[in-house]
């Protein structure tokens, strides 16, 4: 017997499942390329080069090793939601997620400078090279 009860209940799956279709759908529109996330993986490998690179986040200093593994943490949790690298550089990388302080990098002889300045340059320089190989 078909009740006005189960016909909500039906409505409601079928709206339900369609939202969650669509989320999927959206969701992919904004995952990395296998290209960007390739741009991303070379600017993370050049971090972890850095030997002298000193990356200041929360007002703790971390090596480039801890630099690296802290990013490819970030990245993991937020890829499906990024499309470029620049965005990744821009609100994942150079910042704090939970106080959203601002990460520096300091280098020897020089004066702290903003992780977004820095690792855009990084990631500039990261793209030549790959362009010239």
């Amino acid at each position: 017997m078909y009740t006005p009860h189960r016909k909500t209940v039906r409505f409601f799956s079928v709206i339900t499942t369609a939202l969650t279709a669509g989320l999927l759908l959206v969701s992919e529109a904004f995952a990395l390329t296998p290209q960007e996330e390739t741009r991303v993986d070379n600017l993370l490998i050049a971090v972890g080069k850095q030997e002298q690179l000193l990356f200041i986040r929360n007002g703790s200093e971390h090596n480039a090793a801890e630099a690296e593994s802290h990013l490819r943490l970030k990245l993991g949790k937020t890829k499906k939601r990024l499309k470029t690298a620049e965005q990744f550089v821009d609100n994942v990388a150079s910042k704090s997620s939970i106080t959203g302080t601002p990460y520096q990098v300091k280098l020897p002889g020089q004066a702290p400078v903003d992780a977004q300045v820095y690792l855009s340059q990084l990631l500039s320089e990261t793209d030549k090279t790959a362009k010239t190989q």
